[in-house]
């Protein structure tokens, strides 16, 4: 009988493919092969036979300026695992109102590994001053509205808000989401210019993102509220 071929030596390829994509969550404005060889500890000439394949199956592509980025294939894959995810879901039609309501861009961010909070989802402001497109970037855990959220340090308002944390002048305000197990899945937040949001208009947003932050925890299934003192909806 003929023995299964053996696949270790392909485990140690895989891996270092991997690491490599990895290395784009932080740098989305693009790596050259210096930095991407020197993040992973390869070699250039390896590093370069492993971004071929990337390259070949549109996991990554490169620039004119020679720099590489991710390509479409993660983005199919992304929006594929999206589309499976009850929190994007639920997430949606909420971001859309609270864009609406405010005014402002409003977003769903989720952990990513420990110190990092990655924003999966964004609906933008209409004005003409807005913050940028966020899908796809990471911002710290530690002093972020948003990361602060996403820990469940809120306090009895139920929304956390920062001015100039991630980017001068610029505002957030964010609440985290629970899920049936009353363990914070996500959490969502609106940014906006600072000079277009006085600390009675932050207050107001805040309301209102850590009312549909509540919504969304319902609709998964959580009996707690965005609040720190675990009192269930409808609870006095």
């Amino acid at each position: 009988m003929k023995e299964a071929p053996d696949t270790t030596q392909a485990v140690g390829p895989v891996e270092r493919a991997l690491h490599l994509l990895i290395c784009f969550q932080t740098h989305g404005d693009g790596l050259s092969l210096t930095e991407l060889a020197k993040m992973t500890n390869l070699s250039p000439a390896t590093a370069t036979r492993l971004l071929r394949v990337l390259e070949r199956y549109a996991f990554i592509r490169r620039g004119p300026d020679r720099l590489y980025r991710l390509g479409p294939q993660v983005m199919q894959l992304g929006l594929a695992a999206l589309q499976d995810m009850s929190l994007y879901e639920m997430a949606r039609p909420h971001l859309r109102q609270l864009a609406d309501e405010t005014g402002e861009s409003a977003h769903l961010g989720v952990l990513l590994g420990e110190d990092s909070v990655l924003y999966v989802d964004q609906v933008s402001s209409r004005q003409a001053v807005q913050a940028g497109m966020w899908v796809g970037r990471t911002v710290p855990v530690s002093n972020t509205a948003i990361g602060s959220a996403i820990q469940g340090r809120v306090d009895r308002s139920g929304y956390v808000a920062r001015r100039d944390a991630v980017e001068p002048d610029v505002s957030s305000v964010a609440a985290p989401i629970y899920d049936q197990g009353a363990q914070v899945v996500g959490a969502i937040n609106v940014i906006g210019p600072s000079y277009r949001l006085s600390d009675e208009q932050l207050a107001h947003i805040g309301t209102l993102v850590a009312d549909h932050a509540r919504q969304i925890s319902l609709a998964l299934g959580s009996p707690f509220s965005a609040s720190p003192l675990g009192r269930p909806y409808g609870g006095s």
